[in-house]
């Protein structure tokens, strides 16, 4: 049921959508899709003190169909790579959308956002230190197979505050 929306296109084989319900349940604010030509999966969000809704997962489209817009990272980096997007809070459009990822395979899973605007982005990364966007820590050298990644995202999404691995041996 795609209304207003962020996009109203379907781009891929599977896109991620977004919505907005009314206050009393009865209907849709917005509904719409974030997504490329390629398949999409969104696994968290988080909605600001002005309303905009901070959606993330993992998308397998570069950025020559993958709606980047500010940042994070305008480029894609490897097979999958997790990305955030900042939708408005009318739903009409991105304030932000961008990747999170190296050359491995990167999926977000969760996301807070705090009273200024900034998102915190938790997820997973196959991706080692030279090629993850890795700032300031908490820690700089990937661990394992797979490792947690934390990353705070500008409240203006155009880069990461800090980024790095926690994992261990596996």
């Amino acid at each position: 049921p795609v209304q207003v929306g962020p996009d109203m296109i379907h781009n891929g084989s599977y896109d991620v959508f977004v919505a907005k319900v009314t206050a009393d349940g009865t209907g849709l604010v917005y509904c719409g899709y974030v997504g490329g030509g390629s398949a999409e999966d969104a696994y968290g969000i988080a909605v600001d003190s002005n309303s905009n809704s901070y959606v993330i997962g993992n998308t397998e489209s570069t950025e020559t169909t993958f709606p980047v817009k500010v940042g994070p990272d305008l480029t894609h980096n490897g097979t999958r790579d997790a990305f955030v997007a900042k939708v408005k809070a009318d739903g009409t459009g991105l304030v932000y959308c961008g990747y999170i990822g190296g050359s491995g395979m990167e999926s977000a899973r969760g996301i807070a956002v705090d009273r200024s605007g900034n998102a915190y982005v938790i997820g997973n990364t196959g991706s080692t230190q030279t090629t993850f966007p890795v700032l300031v820590g908490p820690d700089l050298t990937h661990n394992g197979f797979q490792d947690a990644f934390v990353a705070k995202v500008r409240a203006d999404g155009t880069g990461l505050v800090y980024s790095g691995f926690i994992g261990g041996s596996d």
